[in-house]
């Protein structure tokens, strides 16, 4: 099992409450979102140790070394925002460690422009019963908490 941690602190959501059928319906994979706390500045870290495999203001996947890449996505239609309110710290192709601060984000950027801050956590390509979600749905997150668990493949399931 790989454990996957929150890149902030905020209030866990199910992810079919996430405001995009993309990410609400799994069609990229299957995993959960916070919400993120009131603050303006937040600090997005990397949900596992890996390597950065893409690197937008937007989003990010950490590729672990079990062969799975997990997806971070900040907020909902926040690629229009250019990269505004957006502070990237990491590139494609870096190593992270978990914990390690990936995007610093002014969310007040997107609400001001209507945006939903919501940050799906995903793990990517992966059947839905391979996750193992906590039941913490609209309990606080801090960053750094345990969101939820991967089976890798030959696992038992």
């Amino acid at each position: 099992m790989i454990d996957i941690y929150s890149p902030l602190s905020g209030s866990m959501l199910p992810l079919a409450e996430v405001k995009d059928p993309v990410l609400s319906e799994g069609i990229v994979g299957w995993g959960c979102a916070v919400a993120p706390v009131e603050e303006r500045w937040h600090d997005v870290c990397a949900p596992v140790a890996g390597k950065l495999l893409k690197v937008h203001p937007h989003a990010f996947i950490v590729f672990t070394s079990a062969g799975i890449g997990i997806l971070v996505h900040l907020g909902i239609d926040t690629v229009g925002l250019k990269g505004e309110g957006f502070d990237v710290l990491k590139k494609d192709g870096d190593t992270v460690e978990l914990g390690e601060t990936v995007v610093r984000w002014d969310s007040a950027v997107a609400i001001e422009r209507g945006l939903a801050t919501s940050v799906s956590v995903i793990a990517c390509d992966l059947p839905k019963d391979l996750i193992r979600l906590h039941v913490r749905n609209r309990e606080t997150v801090i960053r750094g908490d345990h969101l939820f668990s991967v089976a890798t493949p030959g696992e038992a399931q």
